[in-house]
């Protein structure tokens, strides 16, 4: 997979990493397709991309309307002939325990991270199968390899969007390639966004790492061809590394965090 000319669509492209994402595959030539709920930062963020000497084209969309999933995949086809790489990148965090947490903030956390995500991928499958190739791109999380407390709601939709890929991968590939990304914690708004608990999450005590850090490692990945992405290796990939070795050292650890937090 190239990115110079391929025709990508980005949902959550108005800031964080869906932002930094756009703009780094626009600089390796990919025409892009932005899609999020804020005009007004989709509009400049097209003219950024543009005076750069890139290709975007802004759609204000709420992807978690019933219908919106289709009319970006099919705004995306007529503008630039197919979809060559889908970014699953909109989302939403909760920060509550699980006995906690709002029905309300559940069903929408849900709604935006696994539901909208799948709607995206049926959406641009077809054209994808038609044209016998493409990527979908997930971003999940570090927290979709390893539970975490306090964030277990969003946890479990991180492992939901995970598994989905993970499934995609083994029923349409080799000809339509599916890459999960697991960043840790990323310096973006996506905090002070979340739904639930405004304060600090337990979790949160290792250094942010940039989204445009992110992003540059997602496109290199889109080159070579990777099925999976972590941003860091400390503590990222060490972490999950020793979580699948020694789950329980892990476990006392995040359970001393929660407890604290309580």
């Amino acid at each position: 997979m190239q990115l110079k000319g391929a025709r990508a669509i980005v949902t959550g492209a108005s800031s964080g990493i869906g932002r930094a994402i756009a703009i780094e595959f626009a600089r390796r030539g990919a025409r892009i397709m932005l899609a999020a709920r804020r005009a007004d930062l989709l509009a400049e963020l097209a003219e950024q991309i543009s005076r750069e000497g890139g290709s975007a084209a802004p759609m204000p969309i709420d992807v978690t309307e019933a219908g919106a999933p289709e009319r970006l995949a099919a705004e995306t086809l007529a503008r630039f002939g197919g979809v060559d790489l889908l970014v699953n990148n909109a989302g939403i965090g909760l920060h509550a325990g699980v006995a906690d947490a709002s029905a309300a903030d559940v069903e929408a956390l849900f709604r935006l991270n696994v539901l909208a995500a799948a709607a995206m991928i049926r959406a641009v499958i077809p054209s994808m199968r038609q044209q016998r190739s493409g990527m979908v791109i997930n971003i999940s999380s570090v927290a979709g390899r390893i539970v975490i407390p306090r964030i277990g709601y969003y946890s479990a939709s991180k492992f939901a969007l995970t598994a989905i890929g993970d499934a995609l991968r083994l029923e349409e590939g080799p000809q339509i390639r599916v890459m999960n990304v697991f960043p840790g914690t990323t310096r973006s708004s996506f905090g002070e966004n979340r739904l639930g608990i405004r304060a600090r999450a337990p979790h949160q005590r290792m250094p942010a790492v940039p989204a445009e850090k992110v992003a540059r490692r997602i496109a290199a990945g889109v080159e070579g061809n990777r099925s999976s992405v972590y941003i860091s290796l400390v503590p990222d990939r060490i972490g999950v590394a020793v979580n699948h070795v020694a789950g329980w050292a892990v476990a006392r650890v995040l359970g001393r965090w929660a407890r604290r937090a309580t």
